[in-house]
């Protein structure tokens, strides 16, 4: 064998020795993007089942809506929300809105780890499209106290973006049940029969 072509053969093992080392790069990459995904998800859901976004999803459900309806409790928001006016102290506003605080800020912290990337968008919307909308609904009225007291319409604005994908979401895909593919049968207890209208 000559010189040349020895050189040559070396040359395109090379080649080939990088090309599989790319390969396996890019398997090795995708396998870490997959479980940082599934790490990503684990903690979202370990946040929305603490103890302590319960409560304070059971307040802001049970306790806002009627809380909104109540003008001391909106001149209350107000005065909280600017920070040269000082609001009256009341036990029951304060435990409102520090519930109402939590769950949003929570939503506001997922909405910005979805707009960043780092949890993928379509995954996200694909499980929890619906819970986000539940949950900006209910902190609606709120937030648009707090924006326009405030004039800031940055408050909320990843949570904002995380349910506006969510309609999006729902709104182009009513359902996301892979097509094809048998349902389940599902039964109504009972007890439930009748309970809901025709």
């Amino acid at each position: 064998m000559s010189l040349d072509l020895l050189n040559t053969i070396g040359t395109l093992l090379t080649i080939a020795i990088v090309g599989a080392t790319a390969i396996a790069a890019l398997v090795q990459l995708r396998h870490l993007r997959a479980g940082n995904q599934i790490t990503a998800l684990l903690a979202v859901q370990n946040e929305l089942d603490s103890a302590e976004f319960r409560e304070a999803e059971i307040i802001v459900r049970q306790e806002l809506p009627a809380a909104l309806l109540d003008r001391e409790f909106c001149e209350f928001e107000i005065a909280m929300s600017q920070a040269d006016r000082k609001a009256p102290p009341n036990e029951r506003y304060l435990r409102i809105r520090q519930a109402a605080n939590f769950v949003g800020n929570t939503f506001e912290n997922l909405g910005a780890i979805v707009k960043n990337g780092i949890l993928d968008r379509a995954l996200f919307v694909d499980i929890y499209s619906w819970v986000v909308l539940r949950y900006w609904r209910n902190l609606e009225g709120l937030t648009a106290i707090a924006r326009a007291a405030t004039g800031e319409r940055s408050i909320y604005e990843n949570f904002e973006y995380i349910a506006v994908i969510s309609r999006e979401s729902l709104d182009s895909h009513l359902e996301t049940y892979p097509r094809n593919v048998a349902r389940m049968d599902l039964r109504l207890p009972t007890a439930a029969e009748g309970l809901f209208g025709t």
